[in-house]
């Protein structure tokens, strides 16, 4: 017997029909995938960074990562089919949103590998993911071990036959809804987004596939910050630094101009980090900010036309 409610997700019975079959005409994410890429220009996001961490211990700094974070979790809050997904043919919408990253225990290729999941509103300020991230990654470089690097350890060592009952079972569990809640806690790709830095190792943005197993319909990747020629809006040619950012995305669960919409408001935050600190604003009012407009901290547009509501 199938059930509709799920822990993680609420279930989208509104959805327009061609919308609903798309899980039947797609049953996984592999055959769903579509990629997107996109060039960040951060000269204004680096040289706000510096200024801001002046004087600054380490603990108390903002670096990239942080603010990287905190758009990403705002562009999920201003765009809620961002964090949907699919379980058992159906659409859902997760009832958090959670970025899950990788943590190395230390920067050194044959060092261990653990994984955060974090919990965010989408209107937390820098400091506050900041804080938040922190915390999770002290953790996740502890001595002990997590809940996922423990269940991997237990089930990695089962034998094959095993194994692939264990794996056949927790498919059906998921496909029916009733995957037990302490597995969806510590299985980290129940998450909205999975994001690799991989700029910090010093790698270029690559096309990362999604997971069959847990729920995130999105993965994205950062590369490394380097410098390229840049064409600005009025043909003048310059050296910025930029950072390429790859996505790879479930279709089922929205269309093309959708994400090609929320990429351009990740990218609009990330260009005006000043907009970061500013949960309050709508993603109208940030496509304004970033193209000139602006806002006041009243809330009102420089023209003195009040904003729109949420």
């Amino acid at each position: 017997m199938a059930f509709r409610k799920r822990r993680d997700g609420i279930y989208l019975k509104k959805l327009p029909a061609f919308r609903r079959i798309f899980p039947y005409l797609m049953p996984t994410r592999d055959e769903s995938i579509i990629f997107a890429s996109q060039k960040i220009g951060v000269d204004r996001l680096l040289d706000w960074l510096e200024k801001l961490n002046r004087g600054r211990d380490k603990p108390e700094k903002i670096t990239f990562f942080h603010c990287m974070l905190t758009a990403a979790a705002r562009v999920f809050r201003l765009r809620p089919q961002l964090n949907r997904f699919v379980a058992g043919k159906r659409i859902y919408r997760h009832k958090d949103i959670t970025i899950t990253f990788i943590v190395k225990k230390a920067m050194a290729e044959e060092a261990d590998e653990s994984e955060a999941r974090v919990v965010f509103s989408g209107e937390e300020t820098l400091a506050e993911v900041r804080d938040k991230v922190n915390r999770h990654i002290a953790r996740a470089r502890g001595a002990e071990k997590g809940s996922d690097d423990k269940l991997i350890d237990f089930v990695g060592g089962l034998p094959r036959p095993i194994l692939n009952f264990v794996d056949r079972l927790f498919r059906w569990l998921d496909y029916h809804n009733i995957m037990l809640g302490f597995l969806m806690e510590t299985i980290p790709l129940y998450t909205s987004v999975y994001l690799a830095n991989l700029g910090s190792l010093d790698l270029n943005a690559v096309y990362h596939h999604l997971y069959e197993y847990g729920t995130a319909s999105t993965f994205a990747v950062i590369g490394k910050i380097h410098k390229e020629p840049w064409v600005d809006e009025r043909d003048r040619i310059s050296v910025r630094r930029c950072v390429e950012m790859s996505f790879t995305l479930d279709e089922r669960v929205s269309e093309g101009f959708y994400y090609a919409r929320s990429i351009a408001l990740l990218t609009a935050l990330l260009e005006h980090p000043e907009l970061l600190d500013r949960p309050e604003l709508s993603a109208e009012e940030i496509f304004a900010a970033a193209e000139g407009g602006g806002t006041s901290r009243t809330g009102k547009r420089k023209n003195g036309k009040k904003r729109p509501g949420r």
